[in-house]
């Protein structure tokens, strides 16, 4: 295998890993060439690979040529404890919040320097659009990522502090001290909230909801227009909703299968 490695001191692995790499932005379907210049692949090299996992279902074809992610690899991800077991927990809670409100309703837990969002409930038209399931958010600017960051280790504070510190609009917390006073006053109320410090025309609350240490922790959010609804009563609910999401992780029994094993066809490939 190393006499087909084009690309000296990356393994095969590290060539598969660099071009999965590429389906995690907000784009959906990638052209070869793309594909080949993102991960810095040989064209022939990301061809033959891409073909490897469409073979095994991690990747599909579009109908224009183009690739995007299969089916056989969201069936994997989806046996993730911090996305399966959090998110058939908290599905529960996250629906009454919109019930309640008609707001956007996120899940998000931590992934390296980002929120990443694990379950997303869509609010009225009169709310501005938030990312998909899937989609990142900045540690530093959103209410998800400010309430997992001050609930974070010190290593990773330390780093987000450190920065950079993007400026995604004027009201974006630029200031490492800021950032701190922020992070301590966000652990005194248990909530944290985001008024157009990430998108402009919107305000969010969130509040940090601790699962069993193989589940983790997650951050349940409302989002809405400024000025729509009462901030302070966002708040008061979707604290609620995480001491109750707290609560039932505290208490989930072993999880049971997703689904029976059943033979696949490919497995005979």
């Amino acid at each position: 295998m190393s006499g087909r490695n084009a690309v000296p001191g990356r393994s095969v692995t590290s060539k598969m890993f660099g071009i999965l790499e590429v389906f995690t932005g907000e784009r959906t379907e990638w052209s070869l060439s793309d594909i080949a210049r993102s991960s810095g692949l040989p064209t022939s090299t990301a061809h033959r690979l891409l073909q490897e996992l469409v073979d095994w279902g991690g990747l599909e074809r579009t109908s224009g040529g183009n690739y995007t992610v299969g089916i056989r690899l969201w069936e994997v991800a989806a046996r993730a404890n911090r996305t399966y077991g959090m998110r058939e927990t908290a599905l529960p809670f996250l629906q009454g919040l919109w019930e309640t409100t008609h707001a956007h309703v996120l899940l998000a837990v931590l992934d390296g320097h980002q929120a990443i969002l694990v379950e997303k409930i869509s609010g009225t038209r009169d709310v501005p659009p938030v990312g998909r399931a899937g989609g990142r958010l900045p540690l530093h600017a959103s209410a998800v990522g400010k309430v997992l960051l001050a609930h974070a280790s010190p290593d990773l504070q330390q780093q987000i502090v450190d920065g950079p510190l993007e400026a995604y609009t004027s009201a974006t917390i630029t200031d490492p001290t800021e950032l701190r006073y922020e992070m301590a006053r966000v652990r005194r109320s248990g909530t944290a909230t985001s008024v157009e410090e990430l998108t402009p025309g919107s305000a969010s609350c969130a509040a940090l909801a601790v699962g069993p240490p193989e589940i983790g922790r997650a951050a349940i959010s409302l989002l809405s227009t400024p000025g729509s609804r009462d901030l302070r009563e966002m708040t008061s609910l979707v604290k609620s909703a995480a001491r109750g999401l707290a609560y039932a992780l505290s208490n989930v029994e072993t999880t049971h299968p997703i689904a029976p094993r059943l033979p696949r066809a490919w497995s005979s490939r």
